[in-house]
């Protein structure tokens, strides 16, 4: 034990003597030191730092309580015992009063021992319930910062329904201060309906002693708004172990309830939006496709009621097709032919949306502003809100959407009904032609120009009466048109494109439109093929020399070309189309304007043929190999798993680059059975890791655009997994440009395979075109960065942040984050500042066969 230091204050030496030698009775080593007067006191306590005090109390010009007040005022929790012998019984209390822990008389100093003993102990107890009692002190007031100083509204509630406690953030959370609560039953501002949702609940509560969690309650705000706030609390106890309040805490949750409506609202639209595109092949005349239409909107976009209303010849609008609530249909058949062209004070919605050919939105029915008559015919059919959407330009029809909520429509669902009323503009027209059939197979939907089967069927005659110089054109990013401002104006761009190259063809010249945005044009051409590419040259730089004027908007538009002379390259159809396809596709890759038919394409072209052949024969006899590439966790450098890669190796020509088969795996559709090999290897090979004793490691396989849009690919992975029950280790990354081309579509398959019981990754993230609605509704567990800003991390600031903001993203939506491509330690550390959780790259392992994999990392 440490020794004991005790300071004696006492100016007898046989005193001192006496004390020294009682204290040699104690059980631990005693360092002293003496003093008699304050002075000497004072600098003792400072320099000595005693742990006990023993005083004489009758001294010569110093006295024992003089001794006692020094003491306390500067070390007062250093013990203070009296030894004297001439202390009385009344001087003792006194003492003992003033702060003395104990006093000996000088004839008795056997109990100068547990005199001592006792005021150690009582001192190192009373310094314990100080500590303890700053430390609950410091607590405390840690705890009242956190609770008024935190967003969430925190309360309590005695059974009465009172508050007993709020904190200041009610203010901002309902607009009243905490004194108002205070004057009322804490339930008073809440909407009436949950209002006795909750009375209904709390004495069912009370009796089985138990919270609630995450409810959502309406509360009226002091403004008038309805504010949404997510409730959990939990029940205190008397001593009796009865309910006596419920403390709780309160988030308001509005603005995120508010985007999650519009997001299903949304993603509503869109379902209607793709299912009419199956519509329109389905319907056989314009009756039907509008009778779809209306069934549509009110199933697919949860709608109370559509209706379509069409322009008669009398100028009237007259009800023509109907889906929905038989209140709503009744009610709009008994207004009978609506007038165009009256008064708009006297005009009703649908009338209003024709006249003035624009949306018009009635957001709540129960509005003051909305007139009497209106508001009651409306609340009697339970209609609280509608949009009219003019269809065609100019007008000839009118649609009709009705909720039974009110509905605020904001720019984006507007924007979103309007692609709407324009893909039934569209597809009337398209209908109305009267051997429609036959002119979808003979011209192209979009252009009107020859479609592939009349361009076979022309071209052929053409080179038989003189020879032909044939090209084909593309437009340059064209899919950017598309993604970016949506079909209708790709589609306007292609038609004036088509036009404008038309007016440009040579006379006599075959103008056609095989698919998408490629085009196929001939003309007679005696000359060589130098002479052909200038000519096409010039076609091609004049279409695209001045912009083109799209739904007001000014877009320039390149074109790439390829030029074969016919007979002299090709003499059929198909063999013409597939060499200008090869010699346009080098022509954009080597970033040429036009370029002409070479031998050294063609041998291209055959050595791709073989290839498409070898590839067939590698399917069948089981000629591809898997090599697994390891993925690590980044904090702890343990191995998580792997990503299965496809690898060929050629009996002749040896190990081919990936880069060089997958592509032609993809055109010819066979990556759909390369894929289901890779899937059914992979789950082999997780099987026998499980074998080894290596659980809990995954192992991921791609899936390709052309397998996502299989319409057996969830019925080919469901036999492949279905037996295990979700108990095996195989996972499935996406690329993110693929899952945002059909939203709805992709949503259903990777719920699909996260049931079968694999995790989903979003592969390349942040190349593509992502939003955070789309992200936030995607069932996915992981977002895989990709390679490219992964290998500038450590060199560009922006990079840096773009990759800090999307790991941030992925952890707030509830996904692990993989880098993929980490080839530096450098990015490697980065990465793990910035919270990634795995990682994969050749800094940590290239992809190996599987043997070289186990022997490296399983053993």
């Amino acid at each position: 034990m440490p020794a004991l230091r005790i300071l004696l204050v006492e100016d007898s030496a046989d005193d001192l003597a006496l004390n020294l030698r009682a204290l040699r009775d104690l059980d631990r080593p005693v360092l002293t030191e003496c003093v008699a007067s304050e002075p000497a006191l004072r600098e003792a306590l400072a320099r000595f730092l005693p742990d006990l005090v023993l005083c004489d109390f009758s001294m010569p010009g110093f006295s024992g309580q003089e001794a006692l007040r020094v003491v306390h005022e500067l070390t007062p929790e250093t013990p203070f015992i009296f030894v004297s012998g001439t202390i009385g019984e009344e001087l003792a209390i006194d003492a003992l009063q003033r702060g003395a822990a104990d006093y000996v008389l000088k004839d008795n100093l056997r109990r100068l021992r547990p005199a001592i003993e006792r005021a150690l102990r009582t001192a190192t107890e009373r310094r314990d319930r100080l500590r303890i009692q700053r430390a609950l002190s410091i607590s405390e007031e840690r705890f009242r910062a956190i609770v008024e100083n935190t967003s969430d509204w925190i309360w309590e509630m005695d059974l009465g329904k009172r508050l007993t406690y709020s904190n200041r953030s009610v203010a901002d959370i309902l607009g009243y201060p905490v004194e108002a609560l205070y004057e009322h039953s804490a339930l008073d501002f809440m909407l009436a309906e949950d209002r006795a949702r909750v009375e209904a609940a709390l004495p069912g509560l009370v009796a089985d002693k138990r919270g609630w969690k995450d409810w959502i309650l309406r509360w009226r705000h002091r403004d008038g708004s309805v504010r949404l706030l997510e409730s959990t609390a939990q029940p205190l106890f008397d001593d009796e172990g009865e309910v006596s309040v419920y403390r709780g805490i309160d988030r308001d949750v509005t603005l995120r309830v508010q985007q999650e409506q519009k997001i299903r609202q949304l993603a509503r639209i869109h379902a209607v939006l793709s299912a009419l595109g199956n519509a329109v092949l389905r319907a056989n005349d314009t009756q039907e496709l509008l009778d779809m239409t209306c069934q549509l909107t009110v199933e697919q976009g949860h709608f109370m009621a559509a209706c379509i209303g069409e322009r008669t010849p009398g100028g009237c609008l007259a009800l023509s097709s109907h889906c929905g609530d038989e209140r709503v249909v009744r009610m709009i058949e008994a207004l009978g032919d609506l007038p165009l062209g009256g008064p708009a004070q006297d005009a009703r919605p649908a009338q209003r949306a024709f006249n003035e050919a624009r949306n018009i939105a009635i957001a709540d029915y129960g509005a003051l502003s909305i007139a009497e008559p209106i508001r009651q015919e409306m609340a009697q059919v339970g209609v609280a809100s509608q949009i009219a959407l003019p269809i065609g330009t100019p007008p000839w029809g009118v649609l009709g959407l009705f909720s039974d909520k009110p509905q605020e429509f904001d720019a984006e669902e507007i924007s979103l009904l309007e692609r709407l009323t324009a893909e039934i503009d569209y597809a009337r027209k398209f209908i109305a032609k009267s051997e429609h059939l036959e002119y979808l197979a003979y011209h192209n939907p979009t252009t009107g120009l020859p479609s592939r089967v009349a361009y076979r069927d022309l071209i052929v005659p053409r080179i038989e009466r003189a020879p032909q110089a044939i090209a084909m054109a593309d437009v340059d990013r064209f899919r950017y048109f598309n993604q970016s401002r949506g079909r209708p104006f790709g589609d306007q761009l292609l038609r004036e494109i088509a036009a404008r190259l038309k007016s440009l063809m040579p006379h006599g010249a075959l103008l056609a439109h095989p698919s998408d945005d490629a085009f196929i044009f001939a003309f007679d051409h005696a000359g060589d093929l130098e002479a052909a590419m200038g000519k096409v040259d010039t076609i091609l730089v004049a279409c695209g020399e001045q912009p083109f004027l799209v739904e007001g908007e000014q877009v320039r538009a390149r074109l790439h070309g390829s030029v074969l002379l016919a007979p002299l390259h090709e003499d059929t159809a198909d063999g013409i189309e597939r060499t200008l396809v090869a010699v346009l596709a080098e022509a954009q890759t080597r970033d040429r304007a036009v370029l002409g038919f070479t031998e050294e394409v063609r041998s291209r072209a055959t050595r791709r043929v073989e290839l498409e052949r070898d590839l067939r024969h590698a399917l069948e006899n089981d000629g591809f190999e898997l090599y697994l590439q390891p993925k690590f966790h980044a904090a702890t450098h343990r191995l998580t798993g792997a990503e299965a890669l496809l690898r060929w190796r050629h009996p002749q020509r040896g190990m081919v680059s990936p880069a060089e088969f997958i592509p032609v795996l993809e055109e010819t559709g066979l990556i759909v059975e390369a894929g289901a090999w890779v899937r059914r290897h992979a789950l082999k090979v997780c099987q026998r890791w499980r074998e080894l004793g290596s659980f809990g490691l995954r192992l991921a396989v791609n899936v390709s655009p052309r397998e996502l849009r299989q319409l057996n690919f969830i019925t080919e992975c469901e036999q492949l997994l279905a037996p295990f029950g979700g108990d095996h280790d195989l996972d499935i990354e996406i690329t993110e440009s693929m899952l945002m081309d059909d939203i709805a579509h992709s949503i259903m398959v990777l719920q699909a395979l996260r049931d079968l019981g694999c995790r989903v990754a979003i592969d390349d993230f942040g190349t593509g075109y992502s939003s955070l609605n789309y992200l936030s509704r995607l069932p996915a567990d992981a977002l895989k960065i990709d390679q490219s800003f992964v290998a500038l991390l450590a060199l560009s600031p922006d990079t840096l942040s773009l990759v800090t903001n999307i790991i941030g993203l992925a952890h707030s939506l509830g996904l692990k984050v993989v880098a993929e491509g980490v080839e530096e330690e450098e990015q490697a550390k980065l990465l793990r500042l910035l919270r990634c959780d795995e990682m994969q790259g050749y800094f940590f392992g290239r992809p190996v066969p599987q043997a070289q994999f186990e022997e490296t990392w399983l053993h």
